[in-house]
């Protein structure tokens, strides 16, 4: 069944079609109370599911029919009806500044525009110059507007994301002092990928950290500029907005574009439950009207009543549930790690030496880390069985230089049988193993699942390398059956790596939730292929705590005796 914020958002889209339609200004705002009424309303699932009659605040006999075909079937007649007039993407259109529902309905009747691409195909073509009341002014604020709106639908790697967002922050610090500036958004809950890049922030000259913003040499547009908020778009597709906040709201409006919707709605809805009203402006008791206001986050769920949600778990799951019940895990964090296993030298595809790898890893305060070079199946870029122990020799005589134990590792190809890269007597001389999949990715389903499956029941592999092999841009990743593989790693005691990598973020906080389901547990990081890279255990760590999971589930927080037990105890089967 369809949720209230689904529901509420095909209300308002029958809300939107019916005035693009010509129905009467008091026919379709009905339509926009009733769904402002559903999105603070009790779940309705709920109460159709137990039978009761939809009697919520400005909801009729004819609006609620309509709601009750939304939760039982997803549509509406009425909703069908007017898609046989409009399609449903002639709504992008009203996402162009100055255009509204009358301009949007001629664009369709007269011209065939009925989606976004069609209007910039006009624009680019002429197809609208000269038509009345389309001004030359007219037709290039659209065409600006449009540089917006594929800044929000073109996602972006998180990593890619993040790398601007420090270009923008070093930008800011060298103007007007900034306060509490924190990014918001997809990228503070570290989703995968990000529509655009929102900023907040307090400051004292709020006009004056807006220039700023909007001056920055790498803005090819500013889409929005005022005195506390502006937009703007950059070459690369990516749209960044800062909004500078008084200090007392700070808190309300940080949680609040922080998001996600989902998890808002949910907030609202339980507000709403006990007499409360929350929005970006504070708490409204609706008793009294007093407003409560939060210059800082856990305000705002104390007045709620709930344990404060960290940001990468508001996903509009569960959380909430567990908020109110005060029964939140304490996520694993930046300080549990103690090691990383996935790290690449030059003896294979990286490209920094051995001992520049092991002295960064020092640097980052580990208490042990692995080189893992490549496996024979690499070509040029893997290590013979006899290099490997040249390496090995090589890592023993350094183990002491640095104040960081080092592991002798390998990251060994599971070939496509199943079968891995080295021979047993050669993986036993591994202190631990990551077992990846680099070649045939099309094997058919039930092959990759038997493939992973055999690794997974090789004593010697301690960690499957990026399970999916997706590539953000380049590949999906391979097909095989989850719940077989993620049972299997649990039963076997096989970590499943969370890939920090910037084109890969592979486990997915979305699946490494689901194996954690099975019990497995899990590694986090960098696949780093110099020393800069080593910062990308930090994204793996964001996957890892969008899952939920707890340091006890991570195999690299482990302190050193305590892996190098485990790692016994996987190899005596």
């Amino acid at each position: 069944m369809l949720t209230n914020a689904q529901i509420a958002a095909r209300l308002l889209e029958i809300r939107t079609l019916m005035e693009m339609a010509g129905e009467s200004f008091y026919k379709y705002t009905a339509y926009e109370k009733a769904a402002a009424s559903i999105e603070n309303a009790p779940p309705l699932a709920d109460l159709v599911a137990t039978g009761a009659h939809l009697e919520l605040p400005g909801i009729g006999k004819s609006i609620g029919g309509v709601v009750e075909q939304l939760v039982k079937t997803g549509t509406a007649d009425a909703l069908q009806l007017l898609h046989e007039r409009f399609p449903s993407t002639v709504i992008e259109l009203l996402g162009v500044a100055g255009i509204g529902t009358k301009t949007a309905a001629m664009l369709y009747e007269e011209f065939g525009i009925a989606s976004l691409n069609d209007l910039e195909n006009a624009l680019r073509s002429g197809a609208l110059e000269g038509v009345p009341r389309l001004g030359k002014k007219t037709l290039e604020n659209w065409q600006r507007s449009l540089l917006s709106y594929r800044a929000h639908v073109m996602r972006t790697p998180l990593p890619r994301a993040r790398a601007v967002a420090r270009e923008i922050v070093a930008h800011l610090a060298e103007g007007p002092p900034v306060h509490r500036l924190l990014p918001a958004g997809s990228m503070r809950r570290h989703d995968v990928t990000v529509g655009d890049v929102d900023f907040v922030c307090t400051a004292d000259d709020a006009e004056g950290v807006i220039r700023r913003f909007t001056s920055w040499e790498r803005a090819e547009a500013v889409l929005a500029e005022g005195p506390t908020k502006a937009s703007i778009w950059l070459a690369d597709a990516l749209q960044i907005d800062l909004r500078v906040l008084p200090d007392n709201l700070y808190g309300n409006l940080l949680q609040h574009f922080t998001g996600s919707r989902e998890h808002n709605v949910k907030l609202r809805e339980h507000a709403v439950r006990n007499g409360l009203r929350v929005s970006e402006n504070g708490i409204v008791d609706l008793a009294t009207g007093s407003v409560t206001t939060s210059p800082e986050e856990q305000g705002v769920y104390e007045r709620l009543g709930m344990q404060y949600v960290e940001p990468e778990m508001r996903l509009g799951l569960d959380e909430v549930d567990l908020a109110l019940a005060h029964a939140l895990p304490t996520l694993v964090a930046l300080g549990d790690i103690r090691g990383d296993f996935h790290m690449h030298t030059r003896w294979s595809d990286g490209r920094d030496e051995l001992e520049a790898m092991i002295a960064a890893a020092a640097a980052r305060g580990y208490e042990y880390h692995a080189i893992s070079d490549h496996s024979p199946s690499r070509g040029r870029f893997g290590v013979s069985p006899e290099r490997m122990r040249e390496q090995r020799r090589e890592i023993e005589a350094l183990r002491e230089r640095h104040g960081v134990y080092t592991l002798c590792a390998s990251e060994v190809d599971i070939l496509p049988d199943g079968t891995l890269d080295y021979p047993d007597d050669v993986l036993a001389q591994f202190d631990l193993v990551i077992a990846s999949v680099h070649s045939d990715f099309d094997q058919p389903r039930e092959g990759m699942t038997k493939r992973l499956l055999r690794a997974c029941e090789n004593r010697y592999v301690t960690v499957i390398g990026h399970p999916t092999g997706r590539r953000f841009g380049e590949f999906d990743g391979y097909e095989f059956d989850y719940d077989a593989v993620f049972a299997a790693a649990a039963r076997t005691g096989t970590a499943l790596e969370i890939d920090g990598q910037a084109p890969r973020l592979d486990l997915s906080g979305t699946l490494a939730r689901h194996a954690a389901s099975f019990g497995a547990i899990f590694a986090l990081d960098s696949d780093a292929h110099r020393v800069e890279h080593l910062e990308n255990v930090e994204f793996a760590l964001g996957q890892a705590r969008r899952a939920g999971l707890t340091k006890d589930r991570v195999l690299n927080t482990k302190p050193l005796p305590e892996l190098l037990e485990h790692l016994r105890r996987k190899r005596s089967g």
